[in-house]
């Protein structure tokens, strides 16, 4: 299964996570920057299966609470053998 991580110590806003996420899947520029775009690129606009992993998250949940909730409610609708998300908090060194 294809692993796609994404480093929010990197991602300063949902923007830029949309951005990185476009980039990442290889969207062409249809692809909007917002949660409904998103849920669609997930449930029928990417590659599948694919283990989506959010690392260093903690910083910015409340911000990226949304984003969370959507990955979780994808993994769900799908299957964890289809799209596997999950947060990864990884000690700094």
């Amino acid at each position: 299964m294809k692993q796609v991580i994404f480093n929010f110590k990197t991602l300063a806003d949902r923007e830029a996570f949309y951005h990185d996420f476009a980039l990442q899947f290889q969207l062409d520029d249809k692809f909007g920057d917002n949660l409904d775009a998103l849920w669609d690129a997930l449930v029928g606009g990417i590659e599948l299966p694919v283990s989506i992993v959010f690392r260093h998250l903690p910083h910015h949940s409340r911000d990226f609470q949304p984003l969370v909730e959507l990955m979780q409610e994808a993994q769900n609708e799908l299957g964890k053998d289809v799209l596997n998300f999950y947060c990864e908090h990884k000690a700094q060194k």
